[in-house]
């Protein structure tokens, strides 16, 4: 019986874990913005590909709360609220673990504008506070492609080994393993010599 009740409460946390990414507040229910491609084809804009959700909104309750999911720590993360009316100040939270504390914050300005940049990893929460009821926005999320960094190598390629030329100043794969080699001849002649001494 103990065993039937430990797996029941362990398939209601995973349950209440996937229902909700936060924490387990069963009075908030988050909406997901679920995020598109977006590949502009202007040339220009090709810094702009990535995935991105639109979302306007009649907001009539004090507090909305949306979730992403899908972020990649290599990825930007651009966040923005526009009020159609910008005398209507609209509070705006970014959250991550929890609803309670806030990692970052800000209102919308004289235009009506707010917006964020920053990087995360897998979601994030967004939490929405008109002042004044009913409050019309569009709110916006775009996350970037992962940036593609290619590392030099290690050894340089072009380096020849017998001749000492080529490009770059980096030394060869067969000098390093010459090296190698080298010093491990050294410290076993030592180990050797040593272990011979104390024969005698």
């Amino acid at each position: 019986m103990k065993k039937i009740c430990l797996c029941g409460a362990g398939l209601f946390m995973l349950y209440a874990l996937s229902a909700q990414p936060f924490n387990l507040d069963t009075a908030i229910n988050p909406v997901e913005l679920k995020l598109l491609p977006f590949k502009p084809t202007a040339k220009e804009r090709e810094l702009e590909k990535g995935r991105m959700n639109i979302t306007r909104v009649t907001q009539s309750d004090d507090t909305l709360y949306y979730f992403v999911q899908g972020a990649s720590i290599y990825s930007p993360v651009y966040v923005g609220v526009t009020s159609l009316d910008p005398a209507n100040k609209i509070d705006v939270r970014l959250h991550k673990m929890n609803w309670k504390n806030a990692n970052r914050s800000g209102s919308t300005d004289e235009k009506g504008q707010w917006s964020e940049k920053f990087k995360t990893e897998n979601d994030f929460g967004i939490m929405v506070i008109p002042q004044s009821k009913p409050a019309k926005y569009t709110l916006l999320v775009w996350v970037g492609d992962e940036a593609k960094i290619e590392l030099p190598p290690v050894l340089d390629k072009d380096k020849d080994a017998t001749s000492g030329g080529g490009k770059g100043g980096g030394m060869s794969q067969s000098t390093i393993l010459y090296i190698v080699i080298g010093a491990l001849a050294v410290i076993v002649a030592f180990l050797f010599f040593k272990l011979k001494n104390r024969k005698s």
